[in-house]
């Protein structure tokens, strides 16, 4: 087996875990469901089959905040293990778990998604896709079965690669397996972030120190390695969300270590970490402690919203008392990066999270976020305004999980 077929088969179990409690029921009157094909809101909504694998549906939505929400023989089929991004009215859907094609979906002229392209010519999936600039996004392949990092520039416009480098491995660090978790573009930079975890058993041995890779772009050519040994490694397993940057392009680092997120071992105290616009190098004049706001409690998930505030969901227990691969309990909160201040939703339950990106996840609108929340009854959406910091309970989502939420 290779390594490549381990890992995938770690995060189907991480899946499994996170949604085997959620075997909603799709038996709903078709009155209730609120789906006209042509809305504005979309979902991705995953469905277990009796054998296990499942089938992702992308469906259009005019209402989200009642009656319920069908993935059932709706919009765009597709089989296998994929997760989503939209950047500008494309959503694209990158595929894992054996499936390594980039697709996108776009509103045709009758007002409904419909696929629009896909890329087959990628050897291992793309593990994330970002937005670069106005017209070029970047995929990136990183993979315990391959010595080399893989950087796509792919046009947005056409969904074609333009170019491509690979980087040895060797290259960013001198142990094996590094697991990525975080990318961003800023100016002339890419900065990739990433852990060390072991590919047999997932044990993540190295925490003491924070580090990532720093490219140039558009040229996706390796410059250096930096490091911060104030707090350990950024990001975490499946979330993607290890980096983010603001208006200005100051990129923020966050650390937390969480087993619930996929460590094995915590060395440092969890927080965030800056890396000034233009610059190569991390602030030593600048660091989130996060811990010492929430009680020793760490958060694995940001949504930059804007002018240095984030929506996070911070996990409501230490570190030591976490489940691994748990991702949970979660609690919705605000971070002001500019203040070094949080604050708590009111009004949503505390729960477990899918393991995956909250910035493909959980959707931005105006002052609000719209939030999948599973309940021991079923997934609910969530309403969360992020100005009073209260929230209003909507539709029920009739799904295993919620693998994208978008408005087109």
């Amino acid at each position: 087996m290779t390594l490549l077929r381990i890992k995938d088969k770690l995060t189907l179990l991480f899946t499994f875990l996170l949604v085997g409690t959620l075997l909603v029921s799709c038996s709903k009157d078709d009155d209730d469901n609120v789906n006209d094909n042509t809305g504005d809101f979309v979902l991705s909504m995953a469905l277990q089959g009796s054998d296990g694998a499942f089938t992702y549906h992308t469906v259009q939505f005019e209402d989200v905040m009642s009656g319920s929400l069908s993935a059932v023989g709706q919009g765009v089929e597709q089989l296998g293990y994929y997760s989503y991004n939209q950047y500008g009215e494309k959503i694209y859907c990158s595929g894992g778990l054996g499936v390594t094609n980039l697709e996108a979906l776009e509103r045709g002229t009758d007002g409904n998604i419909q696929e629009i392209a896909s890329l087959t010519n990628f050897k291992n999936s793309l593990i994330d896709l970002v937005e670069a600039d106005a017209n070029n996004l970047v995929g990136v392949e990183l993979s315990s079965s391959s010595d080399v990092v893989k950087l796509h520039l792919i046009d947005a416009a056409d969904v074609s690669v333009t170019k491509t480098t690979e980087t040895l491995v060797s290259g960013l660090t001198a142990l094996s397996s590094p697991a990525y978790s975080g990318m961003v573009v800023s100016g002339n930079y890419l900065y990739l972030s990433y852990y060390i975890s072991d590919p047999s058993t997932f044990a993540t041995s190295y925490t003491d120190k924070a580090e990532l890779a720093i490219f140039s772009y558009p040229e996706l050519e390796f410059i250096k390695v930096i490091e911060d040994d104030r707090t350990g490694p950024i990001g975490g397993f499946g979330t993607s969300s290890g980096l983010i940057k603001d208006e200005d392009g100051t990129i923020y680092a966050l650390s937390h270590s969480n087993p619930a997120n996929g460590y094995s071992q915590v060395s440092k105290k969890g927080g965030i970490l800056r890396i000034e616009s233009g610059k190569t190098e991390f602030d030593a004049d600048y660091f989130f402690d996060i811990e010492s706001i929430t009680g020793g409690k760490n958060t694995a998930h940001l949504l930059y919203l804007g002018n240095g505030k984030v929506f996070t969901e911070i996990n409501t227990q230490v570190n030591s008392e976490q489940s691994r691969w748990s991702d949970g309990p979660l609690k919705p909160a605000v971070i002001d990066l500019y203040n070094n201040t949080l604050t708590y939703i009111e009004g949503v339950p505390e729960h477990a999270g899918t393991g995956r990106k909250l910035a493909a996840t959980a959707l931005q609108d105006g002052k609000y976020v719209y939030l999948a929340v599973p309940e021991d009854t079923g997934i609910y959406v969530y309403q969360i305004n992020t100005a009073d910091f209260t929230s209003v309970k909507g539709a029920e989502i009739e799904a295993n999980f919620v693998a994208g939420f978008f408005k087109l």
